[in-house]
């Protein structure tokens, strides 16, 4: 699930950086042509006048148009990204995102690029990339210091790992516990999911890869007999 939903993720960064970078003017474009009253032709005298009548030169017109072409800004416009976030939409809804969850992360990501402003010429990699990464980090939030968490709780600490088959809980245990582990706390793992085909075997490789004690029971065992002796040899 998490591979396909990041495979999706930088589909669309790279499709949104793509649609911006299209719609963007470049420095080479030529800005409207002088009024033909500005212009002189070749052909035609020019009446100098006297020293003493030559008042202070003007910029230069070409002097003005190099710095509007330099310090100009491009708007990234709604019509830019609204075709791939409705894209996004239907691949975060396809990987069992929420709908509540898809509407938050598609709104900041509309809300951060459309309207915004960027100097021709600079990354859009960088604009993309931390819109999406702001529309995530306020859907997911600042997370959780684990182990201020654990410090401040009476040991054993008891950490719970809920969620449907697929989303990578075994895997994200495994991660927790080598975090832990590098922070100088010891861990013990209960192989409390006892219905799942293989789910026990499963946690007991990482436990075994990690140097951890596993506790498990038969398949098909009580769940909360597993939690409680864990607990205990905790």
């Amino acid at each position: 699930m998490f591979k396909a939903l990041k495979e999706k993720l930088f589909s669309a960064r790279k499709k949104l950086e793509h649609s911006i970078e299209v719609n963007t003017p470049t420095q080479n474009e030529k800005p409207q042509d002088i009024s033909r009253a500005e212009q002189i032709h070749p052909q035609q005298e020019v009446e100098t006048p006297a020293p003493e009548q030559v008042k202070k030169a003007s910029p230069k017109i070409t002097d003005k148009i190099v710095s509007f072409v330099r310090d100009r800004e491009f708007i990234i416009s709604e019509k830019d990204v609204n075709d791939i976030l409705d894209e996004l939409e239907m691949g975060l809804l396809e990987s069992d995102v929420a709908f509540s969850v898809t509407e938050a992360i598609l709104a900041r990501i509309k809300a951060d690029l459309s309207g915004s402003k960027r100097k021709i010429g600079t990354s859009v990699d960088s604009i993309v990339r931390n819109a999406l990464s702001d529309a995530l980090l306020g859907v997911l939030g600042e997370g959780v210091d684990i182990c201020a968490f654990i410090r401040e709780h009476e040991r054993p600490v008891k950490i719970l790992f809920t969620g449907v088959n697929g989303t990578g809980k075994t895997t994200s245990i495994a991660k927790v516990t080598r975090f832990l582990q590098k922070n100088g706390f010891s861990v013990v793992l209960g192989a409390g999911d006892t219905f799942r085909a293989g789910a026990i075997e499963q946690i007991d490789v990482h436990g075994e890869r990690l140097g951890v004690k596993v506790i498990q029971h038969q398949e098909g065992s009580d769940p909360t007999a597993v939690l409680f002796d864990t607990v205990e040899y905790a």
